[in-house]
């Protein structure tokens, strides 16, 4: 796998220790680095390869970012515990995440205590020396904007639709904005957002074809919490090559809230976000309009019947000018889509939400100006 990877690296100090024993006592402290050496003496994994054992410490909800280099042979990163009778139970594992052939895991961990940490290669004749970092920020924490070419090829990754893809990884905190781009003159664009769970699943969150005109794709994003993303940047047709350019971009600052006419947003409505005083979870995003534009807002989701309030805030309190249940139809039929023409030039407030308590899910608002 050849994921492209953007990785924010801090100052460590160089620990180094012998192979075997002494590593498989060896504990990682945050921001240091350990050096090993693999040979026929380690014992075998589960996949073949030799490992050499450390183990950290962390806390409830703490992200563990774990590092292996090796000039040497193919890493390949293990992180887990011990279940009921000794076996280890892994948790998560990465081969080429900080681009092959080294390995790049990021895990938060569900609960506090000693991990077990593998260090072993990715074929059953990996030998030799690597080093291991441990840190405690998540790369690409400080990686925005990111503004890069690529070339999708018969090589990359393929997803689950026969589409191949590039991917780019970055975190983003609780409510921060992004707007993702992807460009090109030789293909029909397809930029995914999500999530890569612990077990490497793919949790897709958004995407969009064409919206940013012609072959372009392009939407808005905010985070709900604080979470590692992954963006792919790919094609519309299965087995499509050629040339790109993406950027992703923080438009949390921006006066408009980061949309503008044309533009399409995702979310995610959760348990998280702040209720109303009938049980309801509310997000909020903004646009900016001109007196006199006809406008459309869009709100939809497959997984809750969505709600939408449209308005403006003055004297610290939102004053609703529009709302919408089920108007918008869609393929659940509970889609909210409200027209207006905009009565005066600056920003209104979209509040997204449910018709009932409790509700959750994905949702998508569009905002279009004719």
């Amino acid at each position: 796998m050849q994921n492209r990877l953007l990785i924010v690296t801090s100052a460590i100090a160089l620990l180094t220790v012998g192979a075997g024993g002494a590593a498989a006592q060896q504990l990682i402290r945050p921001n240091t680095t350990v050096a090993g050496s693999l040979d026929t003496r380690d014992p075998v994994s589960s996949t073949g390869g030799h490992f050499e054992r450390w183990r950290i410490d962390a806390e409830p909800g703490e992200m563990v970012v774990l590092r292996m280099n090796s000039g040497e042979f193919d890493p390949l990163l293990q992180i887990g515990r011990s279940a009921p009778g000794g076996q280890f139970r892994e948790l998560a594992s990465d081969d080429d995440g900080a681009g092959y052939p080294n390995a790049l895991l990021q895990y938060r961990a569900t609960e506090g205590g000693t991990y077990e940490v593998r260090a072993t290669s990715f074929s059953s004749g990996g030998y030799g020396g690597y080093s291991l970092s441990r840190s405690t920020q998540a790369y690409g924490a400080s990686g925005l904007p990111i503004d890069i070419g690529g070339y999708i090829d018969l090589d990359d990754p393929v997803d689950a639709d026969g589409r191949h893809y590039e991917a780019y990884r970055f975190a983003l905190t609780n409510q921060q904005v992004i707007r993702i781009r992807q460009e090109s003159d030789d293909v029909d664009t397809y930029v995914m957002l999500g999530l890569v769970s612990d077990n490497g699943e793919w949790i897709g969150l958004f995407h969009d074809d064409d919206s940013g005109g012609g072959l372009n794709s392009e939407f808005n994003y905010q985070a709900v919490s604080d979470e590692i993303f992954e963006v792919r940047a790919s094609t519309y047709g299965a087995g499509s090559t050629g040339s790109y350019r993406l950027t992703v971009e923080d438009v949390s600052a921006t006066p408009d809230g980061g949309m503008r006419p044309g533009m399409i947003t995702g979310g995610w409505l959760a348990n998280n976000d702040n209720p109303d005083g009938e049980g309801r979870y509310i997000e909020y995003r903004t646009f900016y309009a001109v007196a006199g534009q006809h406008m459309t807002v869009t709100l939809r989701s497959d997984e809750f019947d969505a709600y939408m309030r449209v308005g403006q805030w003055s004297n610290g309190a939102f004053h609703e000018m529009w709302s919408d249940d089920d108007s918008g139809g869609g393929t659940t039929g509970y889609d909210a889509q409200t027209s207006f023409v905009a009565p005066f030039t600056g920003t209104y407030t979209v509040v997204v939400t449910s018709f009932g308590a409790n509700e959750q899910g994905l949702f998508s608002l569009e905002v279009a100006a004719y």
